[in-house]
Order: C-alpha cells, then structure tokens, then sequence
C-alpha cells in the first residue's frame, strides 16, 4: 500500500513538474513575441481532459504599455465568429429539423431565386466548396472615385435614414444591406474541383436566423450562450461592456478614418450593423474555451444540453472521398498533407480535431480524440493589419506543438 502511495505521488509530481515546464515555455514565447511586437497583448487557455491547465493573459491593450490585459479582456474574435455563431446557429437549426443543409440557399432566402449563388447548396457554402469569390470589399462602394463618400450612402451625423453608426462622425444609409446583397447575387465563381475560402455565405445567415427562428441572430446566439454563463461572449459589446475592458483593434485609415475600439474591426460585419456570421463576434478566451468543451462534454455543460452530440459530430467531422474538399462544416480541419507555411495549428492534431482562425490575430482548436482545447487570442492588427509577425514567427503554431509534447502521448509516426 505504502509503494502505491508512493508511486501515485510520484505520477501527480510528474504531472505538475510537466505543466510547469509548458508554462514556462509558452511563457518564454509570449514574451519575445510581445517584446518583437507582434501585438500588444494575448490571453492564451489551454484545457486537457476538461481541466484548465493554462489560462493566462499577456502583455497590455497597446503598445504604451498603460492598460494591461487581464483574464476578463473582450477581444474581436473575427472569423472565428464563422464556427461559433453562423455554423453554430445553422447547427441548432438543423438538430430542431427547421433547415435542410443540402437544399439550395434560395430555400431560405427567396432574393436569390434563380442565381447562381441561390442553386448552390448550404452545404457547400459551409464546406467553402462553392467556388463563389472570396470576398467583396462592401466599403469601397460607399465612395466616388475621387474618395469622397457618396451622399446617398454615408452621412457625417445620425439621421433617421442613416442610421448605422460607423463612427461618431459617419452613420451609413439604413438599407444598406440591400447593396451588399446585390454585390453578393451579381458575384462570381471560380470554377473547379477545389476548396476556396469565402465570407460571402456567412453575410446571409443572420437573414436566415430570423426567417426561421423569428428571432433576430445576435439575440438567438446571445440567448444560448447566456443560458451556459458565457456573459463576455455578445455582439457589439458596448451594449454591455465598459470601453476600457474591451481591447482594440487596428487604427482605419482608410474607410472609417478612427481606432476601431469596441466595434467590429471587418468593415463588412460593421456595415451589417456589427451583426453577421462572417466576423462581429467578441468574448474572452476563457468563455469561448468553455464554449467549445460543451462540445467535448456531448453538447452539455452540467445543466443545459445546447446542443446534441450527434449534430457535433457531423458538422465537425463532415468528411468527403475527395482530398481536396478536407473542411468541416463552418470548421477548419487538418489539411491532407501538414504544412507549417500554411497550417495555424500543430503537426500533432488528430483527424478528428477541428477549429479556426481570426483575421484580428485569433486561433482555436478542439482535439477531441485527446480532449484538448486551445484557444489564442490577441490583437495582432493594433494599431495596423500589415503586422504579420504573427504568422511569420509561427507563434500560435509553435505554442500549439508544444501543449502536445508536453499534455499527449505522441505516437512516433506522426505525420509532417
């Protein structure tokens, strides 16, 4: 009995002594990173078999180092908000039998009966394989061609016909969402057997929502992450966060012209009003964390089942017998062959790992075969988008490999 004792202590220290040597290294490459100013400031979470082994925030809202970034900061999760809120709402009504993923979009939004982009199927949109463009950059259409600001598309002061706050001095046409529809319906596709990454579908889920559910889709989404106390993770956040506990973004100088703070950083989610699928979304690391072990945890946190682990399954583990078409449905999965250049996750992750990355220097990856969760958040784009170092450092890559070598037990055939 003594020699078990004995050897249970000795594994508990083990296990101590190897979280303590990961802390220690991520801790080492937060700091150069912050130090080589790759952002600002980050907050990173990692849990293993649902404990929370690393949750630790970094560095300061800015580079003049006055307000520090805590565990409670709210980042833009940007194009995460693809998986955590358009796939997720898609997901909830798909379990209560309201939509059909393989009907054509024009099933749910007649504006684009007979068009290109209404026979494509939903599915095919959640798996990028469409082949419809990429994006559209909606905020070049609100000026001339000498720069000025079209009158009928922006005003300098709120009136009731413009009614959209960009800023404190520029306020866009109310119906705007009618030209953004219109570019999206007279867009282009790329023909061919590949996957193609495009925001456009993600711009039409709220639309689909609130035909489906009556409810609109900031308040269906917020509804069910406040059932499971995920309070930071909302839509325009200055409804219900001070300024100062919200980190910024990049500072615009070329379409809204002030240091976006507290409103969405992609200029299309800030023309929909801050509400859409393809980015818009806010939260910390920790409640997008606990979002993501509901999934692990079969949908469930200790009193709610938000949503059925089937349904989990098939939209995170949609697979096909061609290679090409490797993605989930709204989740990024491990491409066919691993490559660093292009891969923001581990060379380590399993097939059935899944997750995505924001344009605002965001990163999140579920592995549920080891019952891991990593989430990354920064503001790699304060005060400017062209701060690459992110990537090229590899530093959300390089903490990722990591949390394997030291959390899971590597079989040595891994791929590379």
């Amino acid at each position: 009995m003594k020699n078990i004792i004995i050897a249970i202590l000795s594994l508990n220290f083990s296990f101590s002594d190897q979280n303590d040597i990961l802390k220690n290294k991520v801790d080492s490459i937060m700091s150069s990173s912050i130090r080589q100013k790759a952002f600002p400031g980050a907050q990173i979470v990692v849990l293993k078999d649902g404990e929370e082994i690393i949750n630790k925030s970094y560095g300061y809202h800015t580079y003049d180092s006055l307000h520090v970034v805590t565990n409670n900061s709210i980042y833009d999760l940007a194009s995460i908000t693809k998986p955590t809120a358009g796939a997720f709402a898609l997901m909830s009504l798909f379990e209560d039998d309201l939509i059909d993923i393989n009907f054509p979009l024009s099933n749910y939004i007649k504006y684009f009966k007979n068009t290109r982009v209404g026979k494509t199927k939903v599915i095919d949109y959640l798996q990028h394989i469409s082949g419809i463009r990429a994006w559209i950059p909606f905020h070049k259409t609100t000026k001339k061609n000498n720069g000025d600001f079209k009158k009928k598309t922006l005003s300098s002061i709120y009136k009731k016909r413009f009614n959209i706050k960009l800023t404190d001095s520029l306020y866009l046409y109310k119906n705007y969402k009618k030209e953004i529809y219109k570019q999206i319906k007279n867009t282009n596709f790329i023909e061919g057997d590949t996957v193609l990454y495009s925001g456009l579908f993600y711009y039409l889920i709220p639309e689909i929502v609130k035909t489906l559910s009556g409810d609109s889709f900031d308040s269906y989404l917020e509804k069910i992450y406040k059932s499971v106390g995920l309070k930071s993770m909302v839509f325009n956040p200055l409804k219900k966060f001070r300024l100062n506990e919200i980190v910024p973004t990049e500072d615009d100088n070329f379409f809204r012209n002030f240091q976006i703070h507290g409103v969405v950083h992609d200029e299309g989610a800030a023309m929909m009003n801050g509400v859409s699928a393809n980015a818009g979304l806010f939260s910390t690391a920790s409640d997008l964390s606990k979002f993501y072990q509901i999934f692990l945890e079969g949908g469930r946190d200790d009193k709610n089942q938000i949503i059925g682990s089937d349904v989990v399954k098939f939209f995170t583990e949609y697979d096909n017998e061609n290679q090409n078409f490797y993605r989930g449905l709204g989740f990024d999965k491990p491409k066919p062959r691993y490559d660093i250049k292009n891969c923001t996750y581990s060379k380590y992750v399993s097939d059935s790992s899944y997750g995505h990355s924001g344009y605002t220097g965001t990163f999140f990856w579920v592995d549920p075969e080891h019952k891991l969760i990593y989430v990354f958040l920064s503001n790699r784009v304060y005060d400017s988008r062209e701060n690459r170092k992110i990537s090229e450092l590899n530093i959300r890559t390089n903490i990722h490999d990591l949390i394997y070598e030291n959390l899971v037990d590597l079989e040595s055939d891994i791929y590379f």
